[in-house]
């Protein structure tokens, strides 16, 4: 019999923090909980979708964040080009488990069980910003699966998407880049004239500069790079952390902030 399961973790509000003396930024952290679901094949229960990331509190500032981190949930589950993406979590599940049913059932087809999990969370919810994390890992087959980090940070004004342009200061590029690298080097044990595609660099090409996908946490910004982004898939995910103090100069002005990870 087909397995479904959902179940919504009551909200839990953030404790407050005291106010940071703006209009933007005097507001209280967003509440919010863990929505969870999942979805097996009928006929093999290996194959399956599953899901479990943060919802805030119904407000419009929490509506329009929802509709964000839905949006970027479903949009890694793998689907057939000239099918639109889902518009719900039931849907997107149902359509990568009617894929693999149909492959299974194709006599003239070899095909492995599917799994999709995407996993969020919250890596910043104070006044002023938030940050979530949207990991998934989905296998479709082949010598292995694939994973995906999506970071998404969040004006709590506007509950607005906010962008590179956002957060830092006109003409930051090149400076952010010299950053960035220098990090790099520093993690890998590099030079300053070692190539970075090189054995320990390990990279595509001789260089390493700034993508959209960042997250403000508690204590700077933080680049990632997914599998084949920049390097090989035996390289995993590539982070480069930099420090508030790092991007003094290139940053605009930000509210006070702390993790709320230990």
């Amino acid at each position: 019999m087909k397995k479904l399961f959902a179940v919504f973790v009551a909200f839990i509000t953030a404790a407050l923090l005291p106010a940071l003396g703006s209009a933007k930024s005097s507001s209280c952290p967003l509440g919010f909980g863990l929505y969870s679901y999942e979805q097996y094949s009928q006929i093999n229960a290996q194959t399956y979708w599953k899901c479990d990331y943060p919802v805030f509190e119904s407000s419009k500032i929490g509506d329009i964040i929802n509709a964000s981190i839905l949006k970027a949930v479903v949009s890694q589950t793998p689907s057939p080009d000239s099918k639109p993406t889902a518009t719900s979590v039931e849907a997107a599940a149902s359509a990568f488990i009617k894929g693999c049913d149909e492959q299974m059932n194709d006599e003239q087809v070899h095909s492995w069980p599917w799994q999709s999990e995407t996993t969020g969370e919250v890596l910043l919810d104070q006044p002023g910003l938030v940050t979530v994390s949207i990991f998934t890992y989905a296998f479709t087959g082949g010598a292995h699966g694939m994973s995906v980090t999506q970071y998404l940070v969040f004006d709590t004004a506007t509950g607005k998407q906010l962008g590179l342009t956002d957060i830092f200061a006109q003409g930051f590029e090149a400076q952010l880049d010299k950053l960035i690298e220098r990090r790099f080097r520093q993690i890998r044990g590099l030079s300053e004239t070692d190539p970075l595609n090189g054995e320990k660099g390990g990279l595509f090409e001789n260089k390493i500069k700034h993508n959209d996908n960042f997250a403000v946490t508690g204590s700077g910004i933080r680049f990632l790079y997914n599998q084949y982004d920049i390097a090989p898939y035996a390289a995993g995910q590539i982070t480069v952390d930099l420090s508030f103090d790092d991007l003094k100069g290139i940053l605009k002005p930000l509210p006070e902030l702390k993790s709320i990870k230990p």
